[in-house]
Order: structure tokens, then sequence, then C-alpha cells
């Protein structure tokens, strides 16, 4: 096979409203390559940087397949939900429903399908684990700590409820067979406390190597006690197949590459990091979890998943099911509210602009206030009129320039809850703003009528 160039070619058109094949990584990965969208770079490459960089270079227009690196003898794939296309054609809508399908998936819950059998289950290793040896990890950025599993998909149970939980933790490779995490306060850190009072450490299995529906999953945001895997169920159209991982017995999806078994020890801390994070900038090292490795199960000829940080394929993960959720929200509080985005600009977290059709003076305001209020993470929230495309952000910017007054058209919130991965906030606290650019009621026909050359969509030289 000749040697990649990093030249990329733009991928083929989709064919929309036709459910793609993301059973699992590998038939994901194949329906890329069929339609354009997947290179395979067959030279060997770096674990170190290089691996990252190319990721990088490919962002937003194509994945790929390293099929070797210096490490262990494993092909990596990246960027293999890079664009907001194809998650629409995961789901097999046109990207201008996307959204509302995933508002409407998520509403749907189908319990898992247990199996008995799963492709990883063919070499399991319980001794001598080395995973730095066995697994092909990158590290990503200039100053992060080590080597990392960054697409690391963590599987457990509540030791008092049993409800399952899925969430994606980043892991230091700390030595052979340690990892440390960063575990933010939600529900994976209260089921590590829960198991301590119980004198237990949490197993988990960590399951690298999914399909982009599984992954989307995994950011949802579901009360306690809700089950991610039911839900993934939801957005895939039928049951998630699972089956038992072979130290803890966890129910996992039975197309993962990768399972890593392991326990989170309620009392034992490392100095784990520093991690380039979303927000494009390093989280210091700290002392932190834990994760002990047991057992590491795989397919015949696995693949390994590599995310990079604040690029497409992260941010993109997380904003989509953080946009279906926020429009779903915000219709209820302001059924005037047409659309919704998470600009990857603010890391597709910190800023949500809001498209409204507004029939009352005051909605846009109401509008904003539940956007801040939705998800922690918003910061910045910006409400503009139906006629701005709210995903061309020169559009947007134009409304700012245009129809909005600080002194009247401006609020903060100081003192809010927020992300603690974002630098200026104090441990999670920081102020959020909202800004009002819509016309006033009734004026986009008069005052504020922006300029039309009549002919111009269809003008041809």
């Amino acid at each position: 096979m000749r040697r990649a160039s990093c030249a990329f070619d733009a991928p083929r058109p989709i064919c929309h409203h036709t459910c793609m094949n993301a059973h699992d990584l590998k038939s994901w990965l194949a329906h890329l390559e069929e339609r354009g969208s997947l290179k395979r770079v067959s030279r060997s490459v770096s674990l170190r940087h290089e691996l990252a960089a190319l990721s990088q270079k490919a962002d937003g227009q194509t994945a790929l397949l390293f099929e070797r690196t210096d490490g262990a003898p494993m092909p990596v794939a990246a960027n293999v939900a890079c664009r907001r296309d194809w998650y629409a054609d995961a789901l097999g809508v046109a990207p201008g429903e996307l959204l509302r399908e995933v508002q409407r998936r998520q509403e749907i819950k189908i319990k898992p399908n247990a199996v008995a059998d799963a492709p990883f289950l063919r070499n399991v290793i319980t001794k001598d684990i080395d995973v730095q040896k066995i697994l092909p990890l990158p590290t990503y950025h200039e100053l992060d700590g080590g080597p990392y599993v960054s697409a690391g998909v963590f599987i457990a149970q509540d030791p008092g409820s049993g409800a399952g939980n899925i969430s994606i933790h980043r892991m230091h490779a700390l030595e052979p067979d340690l990892f440390g995490l960063l575990v933010l306060p939600r529900h994976l850190k209260g089921m590590i406390r829960r198991a301590g009072e119980r004198g237990e450490s949490l197993k988990a299995a960590v399951c690298v190597g999914l399909d982009p529906l599984l992954l989307m999953a995994s950011q949802l945001v579901l009360a306690p006690g809700e089950d991610e895997l039911e839900a993934a169920g939801g957005l895939k159209g039928r049951a998630v197949d699972v089956a038992p991982a072979p130290w803890s017995g966890i129910p996992v999806p039975a197309g993962a590459e990768i399972v890593i078994e392991g326990e989170i020890p309620p009392d034992e801390r490392r100095r784990e990091g520093p991690f380039g994070e979303f927000p494009r900038y390093y989280s210091p090292a700290a002392e932190r979890e834990v994760f002990r490795v047991k057992s590491i199960a795989m397919r015949e000829e696995p693949v390994f998943y590599s995310i990079v940080a604040a690029g497409y394929d992260h941010l993109l993960m997380g904003a989509v099911p953080r946009e279906a959720g926020l429009l779903r929200d915000l219709q209820k509080a302001v059924p005037a509210v047409t659309d919704v985005v998470l600009p990857l600009s603010g890391s597709g977290r910190f800023h949500c602009a809001v498209q409204i059709r507004k029939t009352n003076e005051g909605e846009a305001k109401s509008a904003l206030m539940a956007a801040l209020a939705a998800h922690y993470d918003v910061k910045h929230a910006i409400c503009v009129d139906h006629d701005i495309d709210i995903h061309n952000p020169a559009q947007v910017d134009w409304a700012l320039a245009t129809r909005f007054q600080a002194d009247k058209d401006l609020f903060v919130v100081p003192g809010a809850w927020g992300s603690r991965l974002d630098p200026s906030a104090e441990d999670g606290v920081t102020a959020k703003m909202g800004l009002d650019a819509t016309a006033p009621l009734g004026e986009l026909e008069g005052h504020f009528r922006s300029l039309r050359i009549p002919g111009a969509e269809d003008a041809e030289f």
C-alpha cells in the first residue's frame, strides 16, 4: 500500500434518510471508507505527538486509520465522528433534522439485550498486564503528563441500586497495570463514594472502540438512576447487545473492540496529568483517583480508538446531545424557540446561540435565562431572530452588531454553577451572560428589514 499523504480529499455526499451501518466501530469505519470519508495511513506513525498531529491536520475533514504505530501492534482509528453530518448519517436523517431526531430518540428507552458471547472474549489477558505493551497509547499535547486512553467509556453499576452508568474519563498510564483518572463530581464519583461507604472498591469495565451513537449516549445528561445503555438503545433504534465482561461480569456492549476491567479504590490517589482538555488549555496535574487493571479482553485484530482533546471528534460528541436536550428544555419554557447550537468556537459547551420566532416581547430574555440554567456548561447565551442562521457565525455576529444595545439587552448572573474545566472559573463557579440580539417585535419588516437584491439567489453569469 502506498504511503499516505497529508492531503485530504473532500468526502463524497451522504445519501440521507437511510439507516447507516453503525452497529460497531468496524462497521462504521467500513461505511466511512465506502463513502470516501476514511483515509488509511500505512506507514508507521509515532504515538508521541505524531499521531495526534496528523489527526489534528485531518480534523473535520476525514476519519483516519493508522495501520501501524511504533507502539503495540494494533491499528488506531481517529476522527471517526468529526462532522455533524456524520452523526446525521449514523441516524439516517438529513443534517437539518439531526437535533430533532436526537431529541425524539432521547425520549425512547430500550433495555439492553443480554448475549452470552462477544468478539472481545476471544482474547483475555489477566497475567503480566502492561498496558503500554498491549495497547497503543498516544501522548497528545506538548505538556501532557504521559500516554493516555482518551476515549475509554467507563461502564459501572451503582452499588446500591444496580443502575448502570456510562461515561468517558481520561486515563493516564502511570504503571503497567495502573491508570490515573479524572472523575468529575457526577454519577461515577457518587458510585465510587457509595462503594467506599461499603468498604469496597468500585468495579468498572472500560470499553475502547465503540460506534458513534454509543459514544453520544455516554454524553447524555440523565437523571440519577436512569440507565445510559437503555438510552443508547433509544438512540440506536434497537437494543444494545451486552455481554458479561470476563473479570467483573458487568454487562458491556458486545461490539466493543477492547474491554479493560479493573477497580477504583475509594481512597487511593496518584498524581494524574497535566492533560490538554476540551477548552484548549491544560488541566493541571493533581492527586486523583486511580484505576487498577485486572483484565484486558479484545477482539481478534482489534482497532484502538483515539480522540484528540478539543478536536471536532471530542467537541461534537458532547455538543450534539447537549443541543438536543437544550432545544427540548427551551421549547418547553418558550415555545417560540426554533433552534439551538453550541458553536465549536465556544468549545461546544460554553457559548449557546438560540434562534427564536418572537410572538411576544420578553420571550428572548426568557429563552436566554432558560438556556443558562438548562446546562451548567452554558456560560454565554445569545438569542437571535428566525431570519438569522445560527450555524453561520458571521450572521450571529451581524445580529449582535446591529440589533443589540448593551445597556438594555445584556444581563449577567454572578456566582453560577459552571464547568470545572473552564480555566477562568473558580472551582466550577462562573458568571453567566445573556445577550438579546433580536429586533423589536414586528420590526423585521420595518426599521430592521435587511437588504435583499431580487434575483440574487438564482443569478448566473
